[in-house]
């Protein structure tokens, strides 16, 4: 057990951003258990930024400096996909506790090799697969389990964006390959895939089709999979960057049960539809998602509750709880890389037109 946790942060651009903010307001509430120590990032002017608007004491160039010269008990990896690997291994060596961004590598090999390094070092690690922290998602898993429903027989997921080389999400390096493992599906869709399996099991096989429609090379901006699950449950699954910056970020799920009908517009707070039997379709409202949701959250202290609706509040929330009660934090790396081998069974599927076999999770 910890009774404090200095924090440092690798990459300061927009999710560098979100987290910092969390942070921020965690080390407020929190002022003797977490200290943000320092901020990293090779632009001078974004870490300049990062120290001035968060309150980091000290900014550095690079990852390497951070570590050698800023005393921190955690660092948080938020660069660009190729940068992870080399980060989180040199940090576990030090002994520094993890929270590292989705996708966790450049491949399933690498991950693996960064899961391997985190054990070795016996440190703390946790994946930023957000939308296990969503409300929505949460109460959907709910209302899912209710036997009165019947098991689920047909789930469509849509998950669409700004190709995000501009607009909110602007960030220049996911049109490079050299810099992102690939394109919709690892970098965003990834959160889809450990989602789907977080509510409804394994996927035992896919079949997958790809475009690019935007022209940069190895990144793809289009992919549609055809999911079978262990339990014989079959989803369809659609990544797309399109090219409206005006339109938000979005996810749409629609689950049908036997008998019931459950879906959502949001993926973070908002309304969750529900049709149950004979009934007229009703709309659960935002705040009634929120009740629920802090009751299936149980008897933890609920000091923050406010931020409730903002899933990555409560996923820095658990990591930091986690470093301070010293025990594993969730979910962990394995999860990181268990979704990125399915993500590279798909990226197989799409690119040889044949149903592949995705097996059990790996066990990692």
């Amino acid at each position: 057990m910890a009774s404090s946790v200095r924090v440092g942060l690798i990459g300061a651009g927009a999710i560098g951003t979100i987290h910092s903010m969390v942070l921020r307001e965690i080390a407020r509430a929190w002022p003797d258990r977490l200290e943000l120590v320092a901020v990293a990032d090779p632009d001078a002017a974004a870490r300049g930024r990062a120290a001035a608007q968060f309150g980091y004491r000290r900014a550095f160039a690079g990852a390497g400096e951070l570590l050698a010269q800023a005393p921190v008990d955690a660092l948080f990896v938020c660069t660009p996909t190729r940068a992870h690997a080399e980060i989180v291994q040199a940090a576990a060596e030090r002994g520094v506790h993890l929270f590292c961004e989705k996708p966790l590598a450049m491949s399933h090999a690498e991950a693996s090799g960064m899961l391997a390094a985190v054990r070795r070092a016996g440190v703390a690690a946790q994946i930023g697969l957000v939308l296990r922290f969503s409300a929505v998602y949460h109460v959907m898993r709910e209302l899912l389990a209710d036997p009165a429903g019947g098991e689920p027989i047909a789930v469509w997921f849509r998950d669409d964006q700004c190709f995000p080389i501009r607009g909110l999400h602007h960030t220049a390096w996911r049109a490079d390959p050299e810099q992102t493992a690939g394109g919709t599906l690892i970098e965003h869709g990834v959160h889809d895939l450990d989602l789907i399996t977080w509510l409804f099991g394994p996927i035992a096989r896919v079949r997958a089709r790809e475009q690019n429609r935007a022209g940069h090379a190895g990144v793809e901006d289009y992919v549609a999979v055809d999911l079978e699950l262990a339990s014989g449950l079959r989803a369809q699954l659609l990544n797309v960057w399109h090219d409206m910056a005006g339109r938000p970020s979005n996810r749409r799920l629609e689950v049908f049960c036997r008998r019931a009908f459950v879906a959502s517009d949001h993926d973070m707070l908002g309304d969750v539809e529900l049709q149950r039997g004979d009934a007229t379709l009703e709309r659960l409202a935002p705040e009634e998602v929120l009740a629920r949701f802090e009751r299936l959250l149980g008897d933890r202290d609920h000091s923050f509750r406010h931020w409730y609706g903002l899933p990555y509040f409560l996923q820095d929330l658990c990591f930091v709880e986690a470093v301070l009660a010293g025990r594993a934090p969730e979910p962990g790396l394995e999860v990181g890389v268990e979704a990125q081998r399915v993500a590279e069974l798909v990226y197989r599927a799409a690119r040889s037109g044949a149903e592949v076999e995705v097996g059990p999770p790996s066990g990692v």
